[in-house]
């Protein structure tokens, strides 16, 4: 078959421009299109096209508004220097350079591209996943030239040998875990009807750098994650890839599987039958576009027709049949138009060895719907069905990744007055969400559907001729109108109940709180009254932090620090309802009898001088404290000084507790906790040193750190609200220590590890212990983890209280994640046991003489929660046993 010239060729120059928010990360050197939507800030690049432009396009889409999916900086290679390895089990290994490669017999096909992440906002939106904010843009449809692998692996390197299961791909990218690797069966890349592809052309010209340059993987028919960019090496081998990447990313897991430490602890990520290959089928509404509006005041629209169109796809070469529209949510469905471009003999495979129809891409559907049926239409749904007769689901369903989400796509339909003299009747069209890392946007969205209001509103008076349509849909939405408006908020409803009649335990406040001990702990929240106590040990933040809102309403504080998990978990404890007062029974009517207990009075848990009356701080109630000073140490850190009450007012924080604070931000409340670097005996104000998590640094939180971005913004003058102290260890001082467990000892040594801003306790107690130095003979450790060195923390502090210890007191171990400085004397990667066998209790081993010599040794834990469970425990556990783990080492 000659080869046909497709009239697809890019000007991959068209539209692309240096960004400026690309000027100081490493992709500096790349122009990119501008209309791109960022999914998680500056860097990595990760983007989808704006819809409409997107199917502005038609079937195939330019490379400057392709979707791109970056893990890391793009590695800049060129053509004459890159290599492509082939190796392992294989006949004859190769290296080809791209000239060799561009030589070989090649085919051109089109395939769309789509990531596994593809409308991922919408389940984050529904319960947050760990991926960031895909909306439906991220599918792109290309034509791509190469070399099969096939051919790379029968032909070129002679066949495979005995053994060989997987071909396993790797690129050239530098990331924290790694290269980004994948692997494939062997079946699935020598199977002829798979056309895998070795790629080196895109759109008729070379792949640009963040489509893979020069050489990437097409694997027609499966996710975007399979497709290694920036290729390096092939390997054929009797296992799966070992990147770290195949088995961390591109998997749904059971919706059981709630949280990432969970999925590492009981060992989901390595299971193989969770792994994503083929897509699976699906569908979007792309027009009527998201906000967009049809006016229909004049009587002659409601005889024009709307069309409703978009895209489908689907993996594994199955051809999409059809594509239903339903005006009724799901009643009755209308039968779209179809269009497979593809089919078209301009898209036929180049040069195909085994010439068939193929169908590796997106195709289009479209319906005209008269106007007047929309006016008793609240939404349009749409779903695809293909040659098996699979379809799609009518509900999301929620996985940790947020992969594959697949269901009906839903635009809302709305009644709304347009223009400034507000006298054009329309129907406004809204979009489940819209897509990056934006709270508002769309009909999914608590706050809002993120269309401009300003000449346009909610409509209140409808038209004459439209009312009788109006009245009948708002009392078919009146039913459901409360339910969708709290589920979109995410908030429990409390509702009346009738006490008397349901036999429901009625309690007042007053009853409540006498309900106050550790021992007998209820609390309150949203108008429901719950019994917290036997929850106090189970609770993953420590049993203080309810302790000092028992007898209490906490509806605030419980929802600006839990999720909607958290609350669901509450109906556990449930005991009854709060009410302003139990009435006198009336005749006829039995009392019902309720247990009160005695009152308890709540037992100190403060050691001296904090519990004396001058001291500042209260567990059971927020104090306004003002901002008195602010000192930036560093390009991230402020020292925070705030001050209380009087000047000579103690503050009253045990050595190794911490406060909380709170504080409001678009009209949600927010508490997290710090640990003050003030010693309890400071007088008339406390400091604290906060680490301020901007916006767009870190691809994981695009949004940066909500309370840390507020408490930097503040300016002398402003208050916050801080309750506190709250904390299991306590540091008496001289050796001395205890614990809310009962647990109390003498140290003569303490081993510090910890990451990040988990340094605050451990500096606060190494104060203490230089401050009373003459008395305190305490010998300190640390080992201090950070990603980079301007991430370190109080450096210049921590090295003087060291410093004031002396060598013979105080040794500091940092390690870096990130980066290798030039000159730098400490360690990199990771920590791990053989860091902590070195430096835990001094740069001369950490192995005691004895088992009284482990006695009088403690180890403090700061940090994050993979860091304390995935490595320092076990570490601990495996250099000095179980015995030390359980009665010697504490985590804040």
């Amino acid at each position: 078959m000659p080869e046909v010239k497709f009239d697809h060729t890019d000007d991959v120059n068209a539209d692309i421009q240096f960004d400026p928010r690309d000027a100081n990360t490493p992709d500096r050197w790349i122009k990119r299109h501008p209309e791109l939507i960022r999914l998680t800030g500056k860097h990595p690049f990760n983007c989808e096209p704006p819809v409409p432009l997107l199917l502005s396009k038609g079937f195939i889409t330019p490379s400057s508004i392709h979707y791109v999916r970056n893990h890391g900086p793009v590695p800049q290679l060129s053509w004459e220097d890159h290599h492509l390895s082939i190796e392992g089990l294989v006949n004859t290994e190769v290296t080809l350079s791209m000239d060799m490669l561009a030589q070989l017999p090649s085919v051109t096909i089109p395939v769309t591209l789509v990531c596994a992440g593809n409308r991922r906002k919408e389940q984050n939106m529904h319960k947050q996943t760990i991926g960031f904010n895909w909306g439906p843009g991220a599918v792109s449809t290309a034509v791509w030239k190469g070399v099969l692998v096939r051919d790379l692996l029968l032909s070129v390197c002679d066949g495979l040998q005995k053994g060989a299961k997987f071909v396993c791909f790797d690129g050239s990218d530098k990331l924290p875990n790694g290269t980004y690797g994948t692997s494939l069966s062997v079946e699935r890349a020598l199977n002829p009807m798979n056309d895998v592809l070795i790629a080196y052309e895109m759109n008729g010209a070379r792949l640009t750098a963040d489509h893979g340059f020069p050489v990437r993987l097409i694997v027609p028919g499966v996710i975007g994650g399979r497709m290694i960019k920036y290729l390096s090496k092939i390997t054929v081998s009797e296992t799966r890839s070992d990147s770290w990447y195949h088995y961390h990313d591109n998997r749904v897991l059971p919706s059981i599987v709630s949280d990432a430490d969970m999925a590492k602890r009981e060992q989901w990520w390595t299971r193989p039958e969770y792994t994503i290959n083929d897509l699976n089928i699906n569908s979007a509404i792309c027009s009527p576009a998201h906000g967009s509006v049809l006016p229909i005041s004049d009587p002659q629209a409601l005889a024009n027709d709307i069309t409703i169109s978009g895209y489908a796809y689907n993996g594994g070469c199955k051809k999409i049949t059809r594509v239903e529209v339903t005006l009724d949510s799901g009643k009755s469905w209308l039968v779209s138009d179809l269009e497979h471009p593809e089919e078209w003999p301009e898209y036929q495979f180049c040069n195909d060895p085994f010439p068939r129809q193929r169908y590796w891409c997106w195709c289009f559907w479209s319906i005209k719907v008269p106007v007047r049926q929309l006016l008793n239409c609240k939404d349009i749904h749409v779903r695809a069905w293909d040659s098996t007769m699979n379809t799609q689901p009518k509900d999301l369903n929620w996985n940790l990744m947020g992969m594959m989400n697949n269901c009906w796509y839903r635009v809302q339909v709305d009644f709304a007055v347009s223009g400034e003299d507000g006298g054009e009747l329309v129907l406004r069209f809204i979009h489940p969400t819209v897509p990056g890392p934006e709270s508002g946007g769309g009909w999914m969205s608590p706050k809002g559907d993120g269309v401009d209001k300003d000449n346009i509103v909610r409509m209140t008076k409808p038209a004459p001729i439209l009312t009788t349509a109006i009245v009948k849909r708002q009392a078919a939405e009146t039913e459901m109108e409360g339910a969708i408006s709290d589920a979109a908020s995410n908030k429990i409803v409390t509702k009346k109940i009738d006490t008397a009649a349901s036999g429901v335990n009625c309690y007042t406040a007053d009853m409540v709180s006498k309900h106050s001990t550790e021992d007998d702990c209820w609390i309150i929240h949203d108008g429901k009254v719950y019994d917290c106590t036997k929850f106090l040990q189970e609770h993953p933040g420590g049993s203080d932090s309810i302790i000092m809102n028992a007898g209490e309403d906490c509806t605030e504080d419980f929802d600006a620090i839990h999720s909607a998990k958290a609350r669901e978990l509450l109906a556990k404890y449930y005991v009854g309802e709060l009410v302003a007062c139990i009435p006198e029974p009336s005749e006829g009517v039995q009392a019902k009898s309720v247990p009160i207990g005695l009152p308890t009075p709540l037992p100190s848990r403060l050691s001296s001088p904090s519990a004396t009356t001058q001291s500042f701080l209260n567990p059971k109630k927020w104090q306004d404290i003002a901002l008195v000073e602010k000192v930036h140490l560093t390009h991230n850190t402020r020292l925070l000084r705030f001050a209380f009450g009087h000047p000579d007012q103690l503050l009253g924080l045990p050595l190794g507790s911490h406060v909380f604070l709170r504080i409001k931000s678009n009209d949600s409340l927010y508490v997290r906790a710090y640990t003050p670097t003030s010693l309890p005996d400071q007088q008339g104000h406390l400091d604290l040193v906060v680490k301020i998590y901007f916006k767009d640094t870190d691809p994981r939180f695009p949004a940066g750190g909500v309370v840390s971005q507020y408490l930097d913004a503040l300016t002398i003058g402003d208050c916050i609200a801080i309750k506190g102290p709250v904390g299991s260890f306590t540091y008496n001082g001289q050796g001395l220590y205890s614990h809310s467990s009962g647990k109390k000892g003498k140290c003569l040594q303490i081993g510090m590890i910890c990451g990040g801003t988990g340094l605050t306790p451990m500096y606060q107690i190494m104060q203490a212990i230089l401050a009373d130095k003459a008395q305190d003979a305490t010998k300190v450790s640390l080992i201090f983890g950070n990603r980079t060195e301007d991430d370190i923390l109080m450096r210049k502090e921590v090295e003087d209280a060291g410093n004031g210890l002396g060598p013979d007191r105080f040794h500091l171990w940092h390690v870096l994640s990130d980066e290798k400085p030039e000159g730098w004397k400490y360690g990199t990667g990771y920590i791990n046991k053989d860091i902590i066998e070195e430096h835990l209790f001094g740069s001369q081993g950490s192995v005691p003489d004895s088992a009284e010599d482990l006695s009088s040794r403690i180890v403090l834990l700061c940090g994050p929660p993979p860091m304390i469970n995935l490595c320092c425990l076990p570490a601990l556990t495996e250099l000095y046993g179980k015995e030390f783990v359980d009665n010697n080492v504490f985590c804040f």
